[in-house]
């Protein structure tokens, strides 16, 4: 039996490390191969070994000094006092391990800045993105940059274009991935100069199957399988997204208890009500990659419970196993 090795960042998010210690317990209940290092301060160690015994004696811990907070920026990460922190410990862990990634719901930026510093990026790849799966009517869409580069040029779009399609295909190894790029229409000369740069360079390129533009309010409603944007539009888009799909659920649960009538027709379709709750539910497509990165490196929601944890832990068995980062070199050095 493969044994997978992923490292946890134990302070990342919200709720951690409840969140994560919950979501761990989760997936390892359902892949026994799995085999977690846990990385945090001895103080969270005493505190939680206890509570999560069994997932502790199963798991190797990783002392760390300290711990990197949501507002750190970037540059002072990785100032010398806190290369020893558990989110970077966890980074720096599967620099030259194939079989190991990581997974932190911690800084974005922070984790970024590890990542490029310590696993450097892929050969032909000038900026890394962060990718993740955006549910829709038809199938997943691959959503990139979620938040890595508010500024890009276009032939940084292109790499994202293609680094995407090879993350769809392996994914999803039976789909012709359809890649088409974010913009305010559909018509030829709509979009700003780098839009336009874009779309010249993606229609010439051969090893994606390019469709053209895509508007926002097509997402969910697409046969494209791969949408393309700059880190600041997509990072507002998704965000847009998940305020959405809260409000949709939120208002849907309010209007089914407001009567003894309305209570009683959403207990009779509890069921079809808890599929549709399950279709939108923004803790289902967990999980962010950092595509780009000479390594496997999970951004998870900063609010994820330990439900969505698990799912990100998921996902990244699923990179593991169909060997996501060596298609992805091969494809963008060809």
């Amino acid at each position: 039996m493969n044994k997978y090795v992923i490292n946890l960042d134990l302070h990342g998010g919200d709720f951690a490390p409840g969140s994560v210690l919950e979501g761990a317990t989760i997936a390892l209940s359902k892949n026994p191969s799995v085999h977690f290092k846990l990385h945090s301060t001895k103080e969270f160690q005493q505190q939680y070994s206890g509570k999560f015994s069994s997932l502790f004696q199963k798991s190797d811990w990783v002392q760390s000094e300290n711990y990197i907070s949501p507002d750190l920026k970037p540059s002072e990460a990785l100032k010398k006092d806190n290369r020893k922190s558990s989110m970077s410990n966890a980074i720096a862990e599967i620099k030259n391990n194939d079989n190991e990634i990581t997974i932190s719901a911690g800084n974005t930026g922070a984790m970024m800045a590890y990542s490029t510093v310590y696993l450097r990026t892929i050969e032909n790849i000038s900026r890394p993105a962060i990718a993740s799966l955006f549910p829709s009517k038809n199938h997943p869409v691959c959503f990139l940059d979620l938040g890595a580069n508010s500024e890009c040029s276009a032939e940084n779009l292109l790499d994202f274009a293609i680094m995407g399609s090879t993350y769809y295909q392996v994914l999803y190894p039976d789909v012709e991935c359809k890649v088409a790029l974010l913009n305010i229409g559909s018509e030829e000369m709509k979009g700003n100069h780098l839009i336009q740069q874009s779309h010249d360079l993606l229609k010439n390129e051969k090893r994606i199957n390019y469709q053209g533009f895509v508007e926002a309010n097509e997402i969910t409603d697409t046969s494209n399988h791969v949408i393309v944007t700059d880190g600041f539009s997509g990072n507002i888009a998704l965000k847009t997204a998940e305020g959405v799909s809260k409000f949709i659920t939120d208002s849907l649960k309010k209007s089914l208890t407001s009567s003894l009538y309305s209570k009683i027709l959403s207990f009779l379709l509890k069921n079809k009500f808890q599929d549709f709750k399950k279709s939108i539910d923004p803790r289902n497509f967990n999980g962010g990659i950092f595509i780009g990165v000479n390594g496997i490196v999970i951004k998870s929601h900063g609010n994820a419970d330990g439900h969505a944890f698990a799912n990100a832990i998921e996902f990244g068995l699923k990179c593991l196993k169909s060997d996501l980062l060596n298609k992805i070199k091969s494809n963008v050095s060809s």
